[in-house]
């Protein structure tokens, strides 16, 4: 095995909906390990419900125990969505106990973002009752063109298109804060970035990468729309995904380890 993946999936996604790519990713000696978050797939909690400081926890303790059981193997986390969010949270902490970070179409903020008196109603009810969901609204047209590839709540029990106030409301707070400042980040990054994504902002993703250019590699997808992976480009996506493995993970790894 050349290296560990470690994916973090989308809000109203399952460990799941990555199986094809770990599979792929099998072919190249890249393992993979997956999980629900909670309030996801077979993870216990209200559908769509967490709050992200508890996700960065957990996050944090899968990367302990496979740090104690690869110890030789470099680990990447890769993020889709809410996902990317988290992966680029957990990367700006002090110690990301990784070797790559990828995100694909962070969340950093939304095309459409809702007026803000909701945004600040959302903010106090979530104090008084978290737990409350509303629906995301979200369609498959929006995450690939014609929907091509995109799973729906009637094919897979285990999707579902919730998110609670205080989840939306920790993602939308954690987000102001990583716009507003640069870090200084010490573990090679790629973010990818469809500019025809009517979710999240490409410019938000492409701000961040910006300002923190020395050692994030921003990829642009032209014409791709929010779900990358599913989307008509996802060849390219996967032949570039790998070369940028090899290119800042797996070969500064072993160069490491033979020094």
């Amino acid at each position: 095995m050349l290296a560990l993946m470690i994916i973090v999936h989308g809000i109203g996604q399952h460990s799941g909906c990555y199986d094809g790519w770990a599979e792929r990713f099998a072919l190249q000696h890249i393992g993979v390990l997956s999980f629900d978050l909670r309030g996801h797939g077979r993870s216990p909690g209200i559908r769509g419900h967490a709050s992200i400081n508890v996700i960065k926890d957990d996050l944090r303790a899968i990367i302990e125990n496979m740090q104690k059981r690869f110890p030789d193997i470099p680990i990447v986390l890769f993020g889709h969505s809410m996902g990317g969010h988290i992966v680029l949270s957990h990367a700006i902490d002090k110690n990301a106990g990784v070797q790559g970070i990828i995100a694909s179409s962070p969340w950093l903020k939304l095309v459409r973002p809702p007026p803000l008196l909701l945004v600040k109603l959302a903010k106090w009810a979530s104090h008084i009752a978290p737990w409350l969901t509303v629906r995301t609204g979200i369609r498959a047209d929006q995450l690939s063109q014609g929907g091509v590839g995109t799973k729906s709540t009637k094919t897979d029990p285990l999707l579902h298109k919730k998110i609670s106030i205080k989840l939306f409301s920790d993602l939308w707070t954690n987000s102001r804060i990583i716009l507003r400042n640069k870090y200084p980040l010490n573990v090679p990054f790629l973010l990818m970035h469809g500019t025809a994504d009517p979710l999240v902002s490409f410019k938000a993703g492409k701000s961040f990468a910006n300002k923190n250019r020395k050692i994030v590699t921003f990829k642009k997808w032209r014409n791709m729309r929010h779900d990358l992976l599913n989307d008509t480009g996802k060849e390219m996506v996967f032949r570039y995904m790998m070369k940028w493995l090899f290119k800042h993970v797996i070969r500064k790894w072993n160069r490491s380890e033979l020094s």
